[in-house]
C-alpha cells in the first residue's frame, strides 16, 4: 500500500498505524508464549512501529519462542511466574545503563490445568491464589520494579490486557474472570499512584481471539461459534483480529496517548454496545 504522510513527518500506510510512531522508544512485553499469543502480536507491532522491544516468556517456552524472538530483534527473559525474583531480575537487566523504559505491556496469565473445567465452587484455594497472583498481583510487582526505569522516560506508559470475562458471566472462565476484574481494579489504583510521576496506565479489554489459551480453555468449535456470533452482532460486522488489539496497544504505548489513565478500552467492534 502507498504510504500516507501525517503530522510530524511520520508515515502511515493506508489502513494501518504510523510506521514511526514508536521510533526511539524502548519497552517490554510481559507474556509471549507463541505465535498465537496476544503478547507476540503486540510485540511484533510495536517493533514495526519503530520501538526496541524486549519480551518475557516462561523458561519452558524459551526454546519454542526463540525464532519469534529472533524476528523481533530484541532480548528475551525467562520468567518463572511463581517466582518474584525472576521478575525482578528482568528489570535489573533492563536498568543497566541510562536508557529509559518507555513502555510496559502486561499480558501475564496462568491457569492450572483442569481448573476452569470444574465448578467455581470446587476451585481450591491454592489454585485461586495462583491465578490471582499471576494475573493481577504481577502487574503491581512489575510496576514496582519498572518504576525507576519508567521515570527516566519523557512519556512513560503501561498497558495491561484484560477481557470481557471480568464483567460478563463467561462459561469456563470463572477464576480467570475474577482475576481479570482484580487486574482492572489494580489499574485504577496504580493510575492514582503512578500518575503524579507522569506514568500513564490503561487496560485493553478485547473480545475473544483464537489464542492457544482460549482454544485450550473453551475448545476450537466453541471459539469459532463465539467469534461468529460476535461478527454477526457487532457494529463493524466482523470479529476482532490480533492486529486490532496490537495497534491499540501501539497507541497507548506512544506519546500520543496523553493524560489518559485508569481506563479500560474495549475492542470488540461495538459488540458489547448492541442490544440485539
Amino acid at each position: 500500500m502507498r504510504p500516507t504522510s501525517v503530522a510530524g513527518g511520520v508515515e502511515a500506510t493506508a489502513g494501518g498505524p504510523p510506521s514511526g510512531l514508536l521510533a526511539g522508544r524502548r519497552g517490554i512485553v510481559l507474556g509471549v508464549s507463541g505465535i498465537n499469543s496476544i503478547g507476540y502480536h503486540i510485540a511484533r507491532t510495536l517493533r514495526e512501529l519503530g520501538a526496541t522491544v524486549a519480551v518475557t516468556c516462561r523458561p519452558a517456552r524459551l526454546a519454542h519462542v526463540a525464532p519469534l524472538i529472533a524476528e523481533l530483534g530484541g532480548a528475551a527473559y525467562p520468567v518463572e511466574l511463581a517466582d518474584e525474583s525472576s521478575l525482578a531480575a528482568v528489570f535489573d537487566a533492563l536498568g543497566q545503563g541510562e536508557a529509559p523504559l518507555d513502555f510496559l505491556v502486561h499480558g501475564l496469565v496462568d491457569i492450572p490445568d483442569g481448573v476452569l473445567a470444574r465448578s467455581v465452587l470446587d476451585v481450591a484455594r491454592a489454585d485461586f491464589e495462583h491465578v490471582m497472583s499471576v494475573a493481577a498481583w504481577s502487574l503491581i510487582a512489575a510496576c514496582r520494579y519498572a518504576h525507576p526505569l519508567l521515570a527516566r522516560s519523557t512519556a512513560p506508559r503501561v498497558v495491561a490486557l484484560t477481557s470481557a470475562g471480568s464483567h460478563r458471566m463467561t462459561p469456563h472462565y470463572h477464576v480467570a474472570g475474577i482475576a481479570k476484574a482484580a487486574l482492572e481494579s489494580a489499574v485504577l489504583y496504580l493510575a492514582m499512584q503512578l500518575g503524579k510521576d507522569g506514568i500513564l496506565i490503561n487496560a485493553i479489554g478485547a473480545s475473544l481471539l483464537p489464542t492457544d489459551g482460549a482454544l485450550r480453555t473453551i475448545g476450537e468449535r466453541n471459539a469459532q461459534a463465539t467469534r461468529a456470533v460476535q461478527a454477526r452482532r457487532s457494529a463493524t460486522g466482523r470479529a476482532i483480529e490480533y492486529s486490532d488489539v496490537a495497534r491499540c496497544a501501539g497507541f497507548l504505548c506512544s506519546p500520543l496517548a496523553c493524560n489518559v489513565t485508569g481506563e479500560v478500552l474495549t475492542i470488540d467492534g461495538g459488540f458489547s454496545r448492541t442490544y440485539l
